[in-house]
C-alpha cells in the first residue's frame, strides 16, 4: 500500500495528485515533472519514475513504464513520496516512528543532493526545518524518560535544525526537546 506525507505539508498544492486506479501506483504532476510512484512488491517503500516535460496538456498515463529519457529512483531503503517543488523531489525513508531519513533529489542533475536523519520534517519555501538527535536523554534532561523506559522505549534530546536549500548549510537552533526512541 502506498504511503506518503501528503497532507502534512502546507505547500502540497504545488503539485497535482493523479490516481492510477491501482492501490500500488499514484502520480504527482507539476508543470515540469510527472512522478510515478509504485510500491515495491516485496519489502517496504516505493520506486519513483520521473518523466520530464510532462506539463499540462502533455500528461502521460499514470503507469510505471520507464522510457529512455526518464529518471528512475529505485532500491532506496523504505522510501516514500513527501514533496515535489520546482526541480526537487523530497523523499522520506521510514518503517516506524522517527527519527527517519529524509532525502532531497535534484531532478535536473538526477542525483541525491542531501540526506539526513530527522523527525517532524517541515518543508518550507527555501528551507527544510527538522529535529535532529544531538544527545542522549537522562532522567535530569527528560522528565518522561522513566515512563518511556517502563514501556521498553528510550529517549533522546533533539535540536531544531534549519536547512537552507540555496547552499545546504544547516543551522542548529537553541530549541531542544526530549523525544522517545524505539
Amino acid at each position: 500500500m502506498l504511503a506518503s506525507a501528503e497532507g502534512k505539508n502546507p505547500l502540497a498544492s504545488d503539485y497535482e495528485v493523479i490516481s492510477s486506479g491501482s492501490d500500488h501506483i499514484i502520480c504527482y504532476q507539476t508543470p515540469s515533472y510527472f512522478v510515478v510512484v509504485k510500491s515495491v512488491k516485496t519489502g517496504v517503500g516505493n520506486h519513483f519514475l520521473v518523466k520530464y516535460n510532462a506539463g499540462p496538456g502533455n500528461t502521460p498515463p499514470c503507469t510505471y513504464s520507464p522510457e529512455i529519457d526518464d529518471f528512475e529512483i529505485k532500491d532506496e531503503w523504505a522510501a516514500y513520496f513527501a514533496y515535489l517543488k520546482n526541480d526537487r523531489l523530497y523523499l522520506e525513508h521510514y518503517t516506524g516512528p522517527g527519527p527517519y531519513i529524509f532525502s532531497i533529489w535534484d531532478l535536473i542533475e538526477r542525483r541525491k543532493e542531501y540526506e539526513s536523519f530527522g523527525s517532524d520534517v517541515d518543508y518550507q519555501e527555501g528551507s527544510v526545518i527538522y529535529w535532529k538527535e544531538t544527545d542522549k536523554a537522562t532522567i535530569s534532561t527528560c522528565s518522561k524518560l522513566a515512563e518511556w523506559e517502563s514501556h521498553g522505549l528510550g529517549g533522546a534530546i533533539e535540536t531544531k535544525v534549519i536547512l537552507n536549500l540555496s547552499d545546504f548549510k544547516t543551522t542548529l537552533t537553541n530549541e531542544t526537546r526530549c523525544s522517545p526512541r524505539q
